[in-house]
């Protein structure tokens, strides 16, 4: 899977529609850190952002290969499985790189260094919300969803759900702790939000395997 991962995060980035999202992530960071702020509800802000951004990128990913040689990737790879996975992985680490830049951008915009314990609350509600955007991206592509626009409308649905569904978004649990600040949440809080996130994308990928293999 780690062959399937590179390999699909290399294909993403020839296809370079890596760059839509990353220029509208860029543009969303440079209005919200023009003028200083709380840094926790400016990371709340930036983290909301990562869901549409990270189910955006994650359908593009998945998508980059066109479906015959997406079959030929499934035979050579050894199953639909491992590059369901793999490509899950590439996605996941594509968002990181996004949240890293998101968590670096008012430290270099203000030109003075945060709290430790603000940066550990910006990072753990960005790897929620990514976490979050790439599990629902999984769930989008295809064969699940065949045509590109019904998948697009599909999956930016799906992130507004995420955004406002209190009972069963970890994204919208974090958002609104970081929206609420001061106080900063607690660690713990935000640790179990994030965990809640990988278990989400830990079921659904596999999930959406399955369902993918059902499909065909």
């Amino acid at each position: 899977m780690t062959a399937v991962a590179r390999y699909a995060l290399a294909d993403y980035l020839r296809s370079q529609r890596f760059v839509a999202p990353l220029v509208v992530l860029l543009g969303f960071l440079a209005v919200l850190h023009a003028f200083p702020g709380s840094v926790v509800s400016g990371y709340g802000a930036s983290a909301a952002a990562l869901v549409p951004i990270g189910v955006w990128l994650t359908l593009g990913l998945h998508n980059a290969e066109d479906p015959l040689q997406t079959e030929v990737t499934i035979a050579n790879a050894g199953g639909r499985r491992r590059v369901v996975i793999g490509k899950t992985c590439a996605a996941l680490a594509a968002v990181l790189a996004l949240a890293a830049v998101a968590l670096v951008w008012p430290l270099v915009s203000a030109g003075r260094p945060y709290p430790p314990a603000d940066l550990a609350a910006g990072l753990l509600a960005h790897l929620t919300c990514g976490v979050t955007g790439v599990a629902l991206g999984t769930c989008c592509a295809r064969p699940l969803i065949r045509r590109q626009g019904h998948a697009f409308a599909t999956a930016l649905l799906l992130s507004l759900v995420a955004l406002v569904s209190r009972p069963l978004s970890p994204a919208n649990r974090t958002i609104r702790l970081m929206s609420a600040a001061p106080p900063r949440p607690s660690a713990a809080e935000l640790l179990l939000l994030a965990a809640w996130a990988l278990v989400l994308l830990a079921v659904l990928a596999p999930l959406s395997s399955w369902a993918g293999q059902r499909r065909r």
